[in-house]
C-alpha cells in the first residue's frame, strides 16, 4: 500500500508542460537547457521504447557528423537525469541500455501544448484540401539544404547554397520523386534539425550536411535523412575542392539517386551551370537568394549582385536568367520604368543564347512574353513554360504562371490544375496563393474566402490578397466589407489604377455615378499601368455597365482582351456584365475566344 502510495506522489511530482516548454517537480519550475528538454521530450514520447543513440543524433543535431556526439550525449542524458532527481545507478525514469541507447520508464504528467494541429495531421473534420496533401504525402518527396558552416571558415563563396541547388537541378527529374526547389529552402533556420525540417516542409528525405576546415583542407559531410524512419538513407565524408565542385556534386547526385532505387540519366551535354569563376558564383548566390523576396529594395540588390556575376563572367548563363526574371518582375509589379525591362530583356536573350536549353532562360522568356511590353502573348508564353518543364519538372515559377495564363484565356479546369501540380514543388506543399483568381472567376466564394485569409495572414501588406478580399465582398454583395477593405486598399495604394477602378466599380453597384466615374478618370489619367492594365479596363468595363453605358462597357471590354484578359466564362458569368450580355457582338466575341483557345492548350 505504502509502495502504491509512493508511486502516487512520484506522478503528481514530475510535469512536462509542453505548451510551455517546461519541467516541473512538486509544481515548481526545473530550469533545464534547450537540448536537453529536446531529447527529454522525444523519450518521453516514446516511453518505454528502447531509443538508440543513433535515433538521438538525428533528433537534435543537423550537421552530427562533425559532432563528437557521444560525449555531448552523454552530458546531455546528465543534465536530464539531474533535473528529474533521478542516478544512473538506481533509474527511477531514464534507464541506460548498455551499448544501445536509452529508454524513459518513469512516470510522469505530460500536459500537451494547447495549439492548433499540425498542417499535415489528419483530423476529422479536414476538407478536400487536407485529404489531398495526405494522399500527395505517400509519393516520395526530398529537399536539400544548404550546406552549414563550421569552425572558423568566414566566407564560402557562395559553396553552400550553390551546391545544394546543383543537386537540386540534377536530382529534379527523378521518376516519381518530387524535389523542392532551392528557392523552398532559403528561409528554413539553419539550426533546425532534419527531421523538424521535414515536417515543416512536408517532405520524406532531407539531405543535408556541413562544411568544415581541418588543416588548410575543407572537408565535407553529408547526409540523407529519412523521416519516416528517422535514420540515415546515406553518408558521405570527402575532401571538398572547390575547383571539382561539379564532378562531386554528379556522383552524390548518382549515390542519391542509388538511395532512392531511382535511375538519374546522364546529364547531357551542356554548358556548365554554374560559373569557375569564385567571385561570379559568389555574388550569383548571394544575388540568387535575394531575388525570390518580393521585396523592391531586395530586388534592387538582388539585381545589383546578379550584374556583378555576369560581369565578371559574361558566360554565365543561369546569373543572366535569374537576372531577367528579377527585372521582370521590378517592372511587372513595382516599377514600369523602361530601365527594368530592357535589362531584362537583354539578360534573357544573352541567357538563351548561351544555353538554349536552360530550363530557368525559358521561364524568364515565358514572363516576358506573358508581360504588357508583349502584349501578353498567351500562347508563345505556354510554349516557352511547356519546355522548361519539358527540361526540369520541379519549377513552381512554371506551374504557377501556366495557371495565371490559363485562367486569363478561360481555362480554368486546367489552370487549377497546373496549381495543383505545383503544389509538390511548393514548402508545405500548398496551392500557389494566386489560384484565388481561378476560385473567383469561377464562383467558388468559399474557396476564395479560405484563400484570401491565408494569404492576408502570411503577407498582410501585400496589395493582392486586399484587392481580391475587397472584389469577393463585392460580389457577395457585403458592403461593410468591401468598403472598409478598399479604405485599406486605397490607404496602401492611392494610385494604383488596379486599386483606383474597383473603387469605381464600388461606387457604380451602390448607385453613385459621379464618384464611380471620377474613378474611371483617376484610373485611365496615369502612365503607371504596372503589369495589370487589361484588369483596370475590364472593371471600367464593369464600371460602363453598371451605369448602363452598354456601348462603353463592351468597348472597354473588348480592349481588356486585346491586353491580355480573355476569360470568357467568367465574362459569361459576372453579374457586373449583365447589361453588356444581350449585345449581339458580346456573343461574337465570346465565340471567337472560344475558337482561340480550345481546351487542349490546357494539356501538359
Amino acid at each position: 500500500m505504502s509502495r502504491m502510495g509512493g508511486a502516487t506522489r512520484q506522478v503528481r511530482e514530475v510535469e512536462l508542460d509542453l505548451g510551455r516548454y517546461e519541467l516541473r517537480r512538486g509544481g515548481r519550475p526545473v530550469k533545464l537547457e534547450k537540448k536537453p528538454m529536446e531529447l527529454l521530450i522525444f523519450l518521453v514520447g516514446r516511453r518505454e521504447q528502447l531509443v538508440s543513440r543513433k535515433d538521438i543524433v538525428a533528433k537534435l543535431w543537423r550537421s552530427e557528423l562533425f559532432i563528437d556526439t557521444g560525449p555531448n550525449i552523454n552530458n546531455i542524458v546528465r543534465k536530464i537525469r539531474t533535473a528529474l532527481g533521478d542516478t544512473s545507478a538506481r533509474p527511477r525514469f531514464l534507464e541506460t541500455v548498455v551499448g544501445k541507447g536509452y529508454r524513459f520508464i518513469g512516470p510522469v504528467r505530460v500536459i500537451d501544448a494547447r495549439f492548433p494541429r499540425s498542417d499535415f495531421e489528419e483530423s476529422p473534420a479536414a476538407g478536400p484540401n487536407q485529404r489531398l496533401v495526405s494522399a500527395r504525402d505517400e509519393r516520395p518527396s526530398l529537399a536539400v539544404l544548404p550546406l552549414c558552416l563550421l569552425g572558423n571558415i568566414a566566407d564560402d563563396h557562395g559553396v553552400c547554397l550553390g551546391f545544394a541547388d546543383a543537386l537540386v537541378s540534377r536530382l529534379g527529374n527523378l521518376q516519381d520523386v518530387d524535389v523542392l526547389p532551392t528557392s523552398a529552402m532559403l528561409n528554413v533556420p539553419t539550426e533546425m534539425s532534419a527531421s523538424d525540417v521535414g515536417s515543416r516542409l512536408g517532405v520524406r528525405f532531407v539531405v543535408h550536411g556541413a562544411i568544415r576546415e581541418s588543416k588548410g583542407q575543407w572537408r565535407l559531410s553529408l547526409q540523407m535523412f529519412d523521416t519516416h524512419l528517422q535514420g540515415a538513407g546515406f553518408t558521405r565524408k570527402c575532401d571538398l575542392d572547390v575547383n571539382r565542385l561539379s564532378e562531386l556534386e554528379d556522383e552524390i547526385a548518382r549515390e542519391i539517386a542509388k538511395a532512392l532505387h531511382r535511375p538519374l540519366h546522364a546529364k547531357k551535354l551542356q554548358r556548365p551551370r554554374y560559373s569557375k569563376d569564385h567571385m561570379a558564383y559568389a555574388e550569383f548566390v548571394r544575388g540568387y537568394r535575394l531575388s525570390s523576396s518580393g521585396d523592391p529594395l531586395l530586388l534592387d540588390e538582388a539585381a545589383e549582385r546578379l550584374s556583378n556575376a555576369v560581369t565578371r563572367d559574361p558566360g554565365f548563363s543561369l546569373a543572366h536568367a535569374t537576372l531577367s526574371l528579377a527585372c521582370a518582375t521590378r517592372h511587372f509589379e513595382f516599377d514600369p520604368a523602361s530601365k527594368w525591362l530592357e535589362k531584362a530583356e537583354f539578360h534573357c536573350r544573352r541567357a538563351l543564347e548561351l544555353d538554349p536549353n536552360l530550363p530557368e532562360g525559358h521561364v524568364a522568356n515565358a514572363f516576358l512574353l506573358w508581360g504588357p511590353s508583349k502584349n501578353f502573348q498567351h500562347l508563345e508564353a505556354i510554349s516557352e513554360l511547356r519546355r522548361a518543364l519539358t527540361l526540369q519538372k520541379n519549377l513552381p515559377h512554371a506551374y504557377n504562371r501556366l495557371g495565371t495564363i490559363l485562367a486569363h484565356i478561360g481555362l480554368l479546369d486546367h489552370a487549377r490544375e497546373m496549381y495543383e501540380r505545383g503544389r509538390p514543388f511548393q514548402p508545405r506543399k500548398v496551392v500557389n496563393h494566386s489560384v484565388v483568381q481561378v476560385y473567383i472567376w469561377n464562383r467558388e466564394f468559399d474557396l476564395a474566402r479560405e484563400e484570401i485569409q491565408a494569404w492576408r495572414t502570411e503577407s498582410p501588406s501585400n496589395k493582392y490578397p486586399i484587392y481580391f478580399a475587397a472584389q469577393l465582398s463585392m460580389m457577395t454583395g457585403d458592403w461593410k466589407e468591401a468598403k472598409a477593405v478598399l479604405d485599406e486598399a486605397v490607404r496602401l495604394l492611392p494610385e494604383d489604377p488596379l486599386i483606383v477602378s474597383l473603387l469605381g466599380v464600388y461606387w457604380a453597384l451602390v448607385g453613385k455615378a459621379e464618384p464611380a466615374l471620377d474613378c474611371v478618370t483617376r484610373a485611365c489619367g496615369t502612365a503607371k499601368s504596372f503589369g495589370h492594365a487589361h484588369h483596370t479596363y475590364y472593371q471600367i468595363a464593369c464600371i460602363s455597365a453598371l451605369l448602363g453605358r452598354r456601348a462603353a462597357a463592351f468597348e472597354w471590354l473588348e480592349r481588356s482582351v486585346s491586353t491580355g484578359f480573355a476569360c470568357w466564362p467568367f465574362f459569361l458569368n459576372d453579374g457586373w456584365l449583365q447589361n453588356v450580355r444581350s449585345l449581339p457582338e458580346f456573343e461574337v466575341l465570346v465565340g471567337s475566344l472560344q475558337a482561340k483557345y480550345p481546351d487542349h492548350l490546357g494539356l501538359l
